[in-house]
């Protein structure tokens, strides 16, 4: 079975993504926040379904926003590099996090 860990930047992708959408509608920062966490819950069981975007990350879209959670899997480990809105240019931050996880 694998197990889920996360950058500790990725609190702040979360915060950051759900007080804007809070800020547009209410409820909706909440939405963002169970999606984002139902898309956690799936990875356990689909990590590997998702594709590689470039080098060992991949990225499973989130069904009802424009964002994407960029992981790699390590052995058993599914780690959660960020969370990042689809438009954003993530390459550069993706392969800085992948460096300094852990």
């Amino acid at each position: 079975m694998l197990a889920l860990e996360f950058h500790p930047l990725v609190e702040a992708d979360l915060t950051e993504a759900a007080e804007w959408y809070e800020r547009q509608q209410p409820g909706l920062g909440e939405r963002f926040a169970i999606e984002t966490h139902d898309a956690f819950g799936r990875l356990l069981k689909e990590a590997s379904l998702y594709g590689v975007r470039f080098d060992d990350i991949r990225r499973m879209n989130l069904p009802s926003f424009p964002y994407g959670v960029f992981y790699i899997i390590e052995r058993d480990v599914v780690v959660v590099l960020a969370v990042f809105h689809g438009a954003r240019d993530f390459r550069t931050e993706l392969e800085r996090r992948r460096t300094t996880y852990g």
